[in-house]
């Protein structure tokens, strides 16, 4: 199903004009809850394919062709799966999935998936891969190269509420051991981090992957790679207050990941990094959200080659309704970074909240309206 709908610039901030009307079409994927999203090129034909991690029994990869998003026959096995992260961990040509997997609210199990996939796009779980973390409330996971050793590593965000029957529920990083299989590794990021959300990034821009940690109602975290083992914790003025969201990306074009974050539900804000700890010092921009920000995602929405930001929103009634009444941003920047211009998507009357984004080919958003707890239609949005 496509829909032609069109969006436009309001004048809602000090720093910004009036932005001209551009169009977007959406194309329908699917009916899901959305806990997460993966997005890849699975079958390695150039284009990202998309899995929308559900929380349901319909959790499968939908393969980009060029007359639109194709389902595949393979639905994964329902267990209380959460988010999913991609990467090759055997180092077979094939990207493989690992998967956060709740605990029965910390009252009993779920192993954590590692679903490997074969030659023939067939994915298969992996026994006694090692990063299986039982007792945990898994909730986020993501793959960085930790040790710099050209093998994908597992950074994994749980839920640490304390369990009753004195099991770890804490966040964990897992070592690959070339072959798939993995060994936990205790690092300062390891333990009651925060499971709001995570990112990683090259913070001091010396090629060794870092990472940042929102934690609920309280301040995040920043973690810089020292290289031997371990992670050193910096304390820059971008972490007051709650992050809702945050990720690392080169914004003004000088090699050195900024900060980007939602803060307390309410705020978006960029923080350029200087390039000396604790590199998020200065404020670069900020800006009032016209609703409650879910979270975000960074492309080439608007076709000029520079970053733009997807803001997905949704307003105070919505998880009632379920009719959401505050359409999703994008800040377009101006050049060299120094400013981005608010434009607010009109005639967005999706049903569903807004509430996960995911960039799809470098221009194109995952737009994810269904929630934890409720369905809601997923699209892929291409912007002219």
């Amino acid at each position: 199903m496509h829909i032609s709908v069109r969006w436009a610039a309001t004048a809602l901030l000090a720093s910004a004009s009036m932005v001209a009307q551009a169009q977007y079409r959406a194309e329908f994927l699917e009916d899901s809850k959305a806990w997460g999203s993966v997005v890849a090129d699975f079958n390695n034909d150039g284009h990202d394919d998309i899995f929308v991690c559900g929380h349901h029994s319909e959790d499968r990869v939908w393969y980009w062709t060029s007359t639109g998003y194709k389902p595949s026959e393979q639905i994964l096995e329902w267990v209380d799966r959460h988010d999913c992260d991609a990467a090759d961990v055997d180092h077979n040509g094939r990207l493989d999935l690992y998967c956060a997997v709740g605990a029965e609210k910390g009252t009993g199990d779920g192993p954590k998936e590692l679903w490997l996939q074969g030659e023939d796009g067939i994915f298969t779980l992996a026994q006694n891969h090692g990063a299986e973390d039982p007792y945990g409330r898994g909730r986020l996971p993501i793959f960085m190269d930790f040790n710099h050793d050209g093998f994908a590593d597992i950074y994994l965000a749980n839920l640490s509420t304390t369990r009753d029957d004195g099991q770890a529920n804490i966040n964990h990083m897992f070592i690959n051991q070339g072959d798939g299989h993995f060994v936990e590794k205790p690092t300062l990021a390891t333990g009651d981090r925060g499971a709001q959300c995570v990112a990683k990034g090259d913070i001091n821009r010396d090629g060794w992957d870092d990472l940042v940690v929102c934690h609920e109602k309280v301040q995040g975290h920043v973690y810089v790679n020292n290289q031997e083992g371990d992670f050193e914790e910096v304390l820059p003025p971008a972490l007051r207050g709650e992050w809702t969201f945050a990720k690392l990306r080169d914004m003004n074009g000088d090699g050195r990941d900024d900060l980007l974050l939602i803060r307390d539900k309410t705020v978006f804000e960029i923080w350029f990094n200087t390039g000396r700890a604790p590199y998020f010092e200065k404020l670069s921009f900020t800006d009032k959200l016209p609703g409650i920000g879910t979270s975000f995602t960074v492309g080439e929405f608007t076709g000029d080659s520079r970053p733009d930001v997807y803001v997905t929103l949704k307003d105070a009634s919505c998880d009632t309704t379920l009719v959401d009444k505050a359409p999703d941003v994008i800040y377009k920047s101006k050049p060299r970074g120094i400013g981005w211009q608010r434009s607010v998507l009109t005639q967005q009357n999706y049903a569903g909240c807004g509430h996960l984004a995911d960039t799809v080919d470098g221009t194109k958003v995952l737009l994810e309206n269904g929630q934890i707890d409720d369905r809601g239609p997923n699209y892929v949005l291409s912007f002219r």
